[in-house]
């Protein structure tokens, strides 16, 4: 009996298993694409973690308590004590982000989002509120060679930098000296309402911060706690030193902020600027921030880099909490693909056999039916 090679059972065995193993070859031929800015992602993340490393070792000494409860990958960065420097409240889980060392190639990612390259100078607004973040930010600088001037408030929300022995302020000045930075703030201020501790209902916090100025002989921003009108005098002594610095505003390619600080983004600027990562000027004027010093870059066309909003900010990227992967294992470094070229090829070869029998089988049909001659009946 006449039957085709598609109508043929081990054929259409044979075509099935092709397409099976195309299938399996396809999906196991990955090529590994490397994120832009591999090496200085990866420079950073490792940066970051010796700095984290001293200052465990500072809190050690000091003989500070490490609580596993509030800090399961035990940086010693997290402190829970009530403290006259507290702003506010804050969330664990974004103090507990910030803390990871892949947390400094996220900073490097907006940093190459935003056009800013090595050898560039950006300006930099940080609060005590994440010393994770900061350390980030100084790590990525290093690894880019990035030329940060920073303005620092010594103010710190809930989980943050409130220990009053290890405030931010002391953490910079111990990386200084340890030489793993080698950039320091330019100025510091209080920080929290008005940008004067107002908040507060003692002199401890103010004090405390005359202390630190005295002791690491540094800058402030002048504050009095009865002008209702401080934190716009501040602001302009920011916009002041900033341009003092290097000659303009106009040399700086981007300003950073770290934190909600009401001098750097504006009264109400965490709920106004809703949006981090890297921010064009146009974006950063819409939200309508109030008068601040991020409001001043973009209206001089500098865009922001906002890092705030963690858990928006590492969504898809990193893990939001304490989770830990390895350092130059997540997506911001790397990704898997599928293989192009094999799975194009495997394609081919799949539609190909199945063409070709097709093309066979007519072809044997056709001879067929030109050969066939139905018997006469007389």
């Amino acid at each position: 009996m006449f039957r085709p090679q598609i109508q043929k059972t081990r054929v259409l065995a044979v075509l099935a298993l092709t397409s099976l193993l195309m299938v399996y070859i396809s999906s196991n031929s990955t090529v590994t694409d490397v994120a832009l800015g591999y090496e200085y992602k990866l420079e950073s993340a490792k940066i970051m973690d010796s700095a984290i490393k001293i200052l465990k070792k500072e809190v050690k000494d000091k003989g500070y308590t490490i609580y596993k409860d509030i800090d399961p990958n035990t940086t010693g960065l997290i402190f829970k004590e009530d403290s006259p420097i507290r702003t506010g409240s804050g969330d664990l889980e974004s103090k507990q982000t910030t803390l990871k060392s892949n947390f400094a190639a996220l900073i490097v990612d907006e940093f190459i989002k935003a056009g800013i390259s090595v050898g560039d100078t950006i300006a930099v607004g940080m609060t005590g509120s994440m010393p994770g973040a900061n350390i980030a930010l100084l790590s990525a600088c290093k690894a880019m060679n990035v030329y940060p001037v920073i303005i620092s408030s010594m103010g710190a929300s809930m989980w943050g930098a409130t220990e009053s022995d290890f405030t931010w302020i002391d953490m910079e000045h111990i990386l200084y000296k340890s030489a793993i930075f080698e950039k320091i703030s330019i100025a510091y201020s209080l920080g929290g309402k008005g940008d004067c501790l107002r908040k507060s209902k003692n002199e401890d916090g103010r004090n405390l911060f005359e202390e630190k100025v005295k002791k690491y002989n540094i800058q402030k921003i002048d504050y009095s706690i009865s002008d209702m009108n401080n934190l716009y005098k501040s602001i302009d002594q920011r916009i002041d030193l900033f341009n003092d610095n290097i000659g303009s505003i106009d040399n700086y390619v981007a300003y950073v902020n770290i934190g909600g600080g009401a001098a750097s983004i504006g009264v109400g600027g965490k709920d106004r600027l809703n949006t981090p990562g890297y921010l064009k000027p146009k974006k950063v004027l819409s939200q309508k921030p109030n008068e601040s010093v991020a409001r001043y870059f973009a209206e001089n066309n500098i865009p922001l880099v906002h890092v705030l909003h963690i858990q928006q900010f590492v969504k898809g990227i990193l893990p939001f909490g304490s989770e830990k992967i390895p350092v130059g294992e997540s997506r911001i470094y790397k990704q898997e693909k599928y293989n192009l070229i094999v799975n194009i090829i495997a394609l081919f070869i799949s539609l190909g056999s199945v063409v070709f029998i097709g093309i066979k089988s007519h072809n044997q049909i056709k001879k067929r039916m030109q050969s066939y001659e139905p018997e006469s009946i007389l």
